[in-house]
């Protein structure tokens, strides 16, 4: 059977495509990537070095940044139709509240149950389907979809769409620890959903509204490689990394929302070097796709006494912070053998509301996670805090949670008392299971048989006789040379 596996950006391909996701599928069926020319500018050369030496076949289509904030509209609508079911939903409607009211205002009438299935039908009756998308998929007419998704990304809606309208099986695997409770409402749904873990099985049934029976728990393959990492000399590996090769060492991890990580640094470095902390050092790692900071101090115009810098992310936090770009995105932001040496190179965690605290859970290492904000910006660790994936992982056994910046310098304390603690180390590796499946089979198996199990049950086949020109926009004059380029 033919399978489309649609790809839209280098998050995307370094998740799956870098991490083998597909494997098993490529070996069994007609296999096909559909690859985004999206924003982040990935391209040839990113997929060539994900996925090196293959001979597969790749389709490009483009990315439409017009069709996308079409999208993002329509998904800021369900989140104040839908504002109750997630206090994730429920932020992101204070955010908007906040920042625009009469905006808000208009999100709230459309939202409203007499007119949000209406304005959904006519939003994408207006925009049609992908064309491009549609072009290739009439011509190739592929058996079905595999949908790896953030939910709220540049492709989900325009595939989802597609399969809606030509009934096209489609297999979505979700991406992220948060995506299903924070990432928006799924109007029309895949086929089956492959999820995380049991947390996020949950948020599909309940949130996403998935019938149970098609969501089924495969893990995620980026973090396959942490089941059983190869093991490294510690102090080889701190040497390495620019840290004392012995004494306590914790890493800091940095957020992708909000907070003057600096400034927080400076008071943790002044409270270990009067003597008000106990003796240890710090390892920074900034998020690679961290938000710019309101007035945030550049960390190299400070001299540190207990903190440094991970050498693999410098680079790019020098650029950014200079010139407002970001570099070597592709090459570091998943570097995950990188990454395994650390955890196995430190003793604890703290970070301000980052993915990081799960992956740490992995290694068995002991975590404070910092929820409260800066006292600078809106969107900051506190809101995070509130987003519902982190529910459960507040009650795991070695997980410290500080909710007020007053509190946090006692809780650092309390935490290094956890270091060394074998027996809680265990728990916390076994508690990883509820978020992240981790036991055999492995991620392309599963992802594989899931695929298998869909088509097996699906009761037809696409619907590839429909006329093409219900499919597309009503041909307004910017699109009209493109359709008849494409013959629609």
């Amino acid at each position: 059977m033919k399978c489309f596996v649609f790809i839209n950006n280098i998050e995307m391909l370094l998740r799956f495509v870098s991490a083998g996701a597909f494997r098993h599928l490529a070996q069994i069926h007609d296999f096909h990537y559909v690859v985004l020319r999206s924003s982040d500018t990935l391209n040839e050369e990113h997929f060539k070095q994900a996925h090196p030496g293959a001979n597969v076949n790749v389709h490009w289509v483009p990315f439409r940044k017009d069709r996308f904030r079409c999208w993002n509209e329509l998904f800021d609508v369900s989140c104040v139709k839908h504002r109750l079911r997630s206090a994730s939903f429920d932020t992101r409607c204070e955010q908007h509240e906040r920042s625009d009211p009469a905006r808000f205002e208009r999100l709230k009438h459309l939202a409203a149950p007499a007119e949000f299935d209406l304005h959904r039908q006519r939003e994408e009756k207006r925009i049609g389907c992908h064309p491009e998308m549609l072009r290739l998929v009439l011509d190739e007419r592929p058996d079905f979809f595999v949908l790896p998704s953030a939910l709220l990304d540049y492709v989900t809606d325009d595939v989802l769409q597609i399969s809606h309208e030509l009934d096209i099986p489609t297999l979505m695997l979700v991406a992220g620890w948060d995506n299903l409770s924070s990432k928006g409402l799924l109007y029309h749904k895949p086929s089956m959903m492959g999820v995380w873990g049991e947390q996020n099985k949950t948020h599909g049934i309940t949130i996403q509204d998935m019938p149970p029976e098609n969501v089924r728990v495969v893990g995620a393959p980026h973090y396959e490689y942490f089941r059983d990492p190869p093991p490294v000399k510690v102090s080889e590996s701190r040497r390495a990394l620019g840290l004392p090769e012995e004494g306590l060492v914790v890493l800091f991890a940095g957020t992708m929302r909000l907070f003057d990580e600096t400034d927080f640094l400076k008071e943790i470095d002044a409270k270990i070097e009067e003597g008000a902390l106990p003796p240890m050092h710090l390892i920074y790692r900034p998020h690679p796709w961290r938000g710019e900071r309101q007035d945030e101090a550049d960390f190299f115009s400070h001299a540190w006494k207990h903190v440094t810098m991970d050498p693999d992310i410098a680079p790019s936090y020098r650029s950014t912070k200079e010139t407002g770009e970001k570099r070597d995105l592709y090459s570091f932001i998943f570097r995950l053998q990188h990454l395994a040496r650390v955890y196995q190179s430190v003793d604890a965690v703290i970070s301000p509301m980052s993915t990081v605290l799960l992956e740490s859970m992995m290694f068995g290492l002991p975590i404070l996670a910092m929820a409260f904000g800066d006292g600078k910006h809106w969107w900051s660790a506190d809101k995070a805090a509130k987003m519902i994936h982190f529910n459960e992982f507040y009650d795991t056994p070695g997980v410290l949670t500080c909710r007020d910046k007053a509190n946090f310098m006692p809780a650092l304390q309390k935490l290094v008392t956890f270091v060394g603690d074998t027996s809680l180390s265990e728990k916390l590796k076994a508690s990883t299971n509820f978020f992240v499946e981790q036991t055999p089979p492995g991620y392309s198996e599963r992802a594989a048989a899931l695929a298998e199990e869909m088509m097996t049950r699906a009761s037809s086949r696409p619907r590839y006789d429909i006329p093409h020109k219900q499919l597309v926009a009503q041909k307004p004059s910017s699109f009209k040379s493109l359709l008849r380029k494409l013959g629609i």
